[in-house]
């Protein structure tokens, strides 16, 4: 006898049932032995990164065959062979989506949109490029106009230093000629205007240089006039002396070519000689003054003897110039007499004492008295002085000051120098360092040069020299300049 087996496994149910159970115990059993899965966070993200790069690339590829604001592969500016063709940047697309940015960003009419939006920028960057082309041009005809008008204010520079260049020159050789004895009438009005006092030359009055000269030395004189007028730089000697000289010598050429006669017209003899009366003796405001006068007078027609103040007018300008002269000649002779009386004055703080006349003569050997008995009237040498202060930044100074509040400055060393150009001695010139009397911190340095200078002394700082050269120490003469440059030693306080 065979037994029905029943069988109780979940396969065996379901086949023994009907559809409908087949299924609801199928579903039932997946449910049981099927476990849910969750999606991620980096899924999602990747998924959306995919369809973003996805979109695109699609993008690109209907973008592709616009140009780039005009520009080709062939000719841009950027030197770029591969300027049409779009970059898909994926990283930074990736990026984008992560930090949440929509898909809807990645579009066609997104893209459209900053294309627009890069365009207007490119726009505006070509047209700053060429406003700042326009500014650069500008700037460069701006530097080129600077760098002419600095060209030319230096060759006027040039020119200027040309100028006094040649006057200088002219100087020189007036000089020499002078000292040679073989001056020319250009020398004399030189050495007249110079204000140094080298050749001690009588200062006459410059209209007597005109005197006893023929018509080549007039002409001559003239053109080297004029060559002063136009190269000497002072303002003074130009309006007062080398333009009235001028004026002057131009009319006695005239004068000596005619033979006395009139340049103009001829005029009696009367009327000229009165001219010359009421004109002598007036000074230049009043020269001008009556110029001025008549020229009104004689527009206006109201003056009744028209020849008088016609040859009045055409010898007012002589006479102008001879009373500047005459200022001028005034004026340099007190100039000079100034010079002459008293050394030239530097500023320093350095005090002069005049010897008195009996500690010179003791300190004169006999054959300089007998030239002191003999020329009573001593030159007093022209002298420059300097003094040498700085800071001593030893251990006290360094302690209580600083750079920004230094120390007060100290006496380090002078430097003299003597001008002796007329010594008539060829030994040359000494200095005698002597007692200020009582006083112990100065001393006297008294400078004996010979006739026909007289002794000068200074008050100087009474402390050792240095006579070391490496130390700046320096006696010498040369072409008339007695040169002594001396500093003080220096001591460091040791234990």
């Amino acid at each position: 006898m065979i037994q029905k087996t029943t069988m109780n496994s979940p396969t065996a149910e379901i086949a023994g049932a009907g559809a409908p159970e087949r299924r609801r115990m199928a579903t039932a059993g997946s449910r049981n032995t099927t476990k849910k899965r969750k999606i991620t966070e980096e899924e999602i993200i990747g998924y959306l990164t995919k369809k973003a790069q996805k979109t695109a690339m699609q993008v690109t590829k209907k973008l592709k065959s616009q140009t780039v604001s005009g520009y080709s592969n062939d000719s841009n500016p950027f030197r770029d062979s591969n300027l049409g063709e779009i970059f898909v940047w994926l990283k930074k697309i990736e990026r984008d989506v992560t930090q949440g940015a929509p898909l809807h960003s990645f579009s066609v009419k997104a893209e459209k949109k900053r294309q627009r939006e890069r365009m207007e920028e490119m726009e505006k960057l070509v047209k700053r490029r060429e406003e700042r082309a326009i500014d650069n041009a500008r700037c460069e005809g701006e530097i080129e106009m600077l760098a002419t008008e600095r060209a030319s204010a230096e060759a006027d520079v040039y020119e200027e230093r040309e100028s006094e260049f040649l006057f200088n020159q002219a100087k020189i050789r007036s000089r020499i000629r002078l000292r040679e004895g073989r001056p020319k009438p250009i020398d004399i009005l030189i050495n007249y205007v110079d204000e140094s006092v080298e050749f001690v030359v009588q200062l006459n009055h410059p209209c007597m240089i005109f005197h006893r000269l023929t018509v080549g030395e007039l002409e001559l004189l003239h053109k080297d006039i004029k060559l002063c007028l136009d190269v000497d730089r002072e303002a003074v000697n130009r309006m007062e002396f080398w333009q009235p000289l001028s004026v002057l010598c131009h009319w006695e050429l005239g004068k000596v070519m005619m033979d006395g006669v009139v340049q103009e017209r001829s005029l009696h003899s009367s009327i000229v000689s009165d001219v010359e009366s009421f004109l002598e003796g007036k000074n230049y405001d009043d020269l001008v003054a009556l110029q001025s006068q008549i020229e009104s007078d004689l527009l206006s027609v109201e003056a009744k003897v028209v020849e008088y103040w016609e040859a009045v007018l055409n010898r007012i300008d002589i006479y102008k110039a001879k009373a500047c002269l005459n200022q001028f000649h005034g004026r340099t002779l007190r100039k000079r007499k100034q010079q002459l009386e008293q050394p030239l004055e530097d500023g320093k703080a350095l005090k002069m004492r005049d010897l008195t006349p009996q500690e010179v003569a003791s300190n004169r050997s006999p054959a300089s008295q007998l030239l002191h008995d003999e020329d009573k009237h001593l030159l007093k040498p022209k002298y420059f002085a300097k003094v040498h202060a700085a800071y001593q930044w030893n251990k006290y100074n360094r302690r209580h000051y600083d750079h920004d509040n230094p120390p007060p400055k100290a006496i380090q060393g002078y430097k003299f120098n003597i001008l002796y150009p007329q010594l008539i001695s060829k030994k040359m010139p000494e200095y005698f360092v002597e007692e200020d009397g009582d006083r112990t911190e100065s001393c006297i340095l008294r400078f004996h040069g010979g006739p026909p200078y007289e002794d000068i002394a200074f008050r100087i700082a009474n402390r050792d020299w240095d006579f070391c050269r490496k130390k700046g120490f320096k006696f010498t003469f040369e072409g008339g300049i007695l040169r002594l440059y001396f500093n003080f030693k220096s001591y460091h306080y040791r234990r």
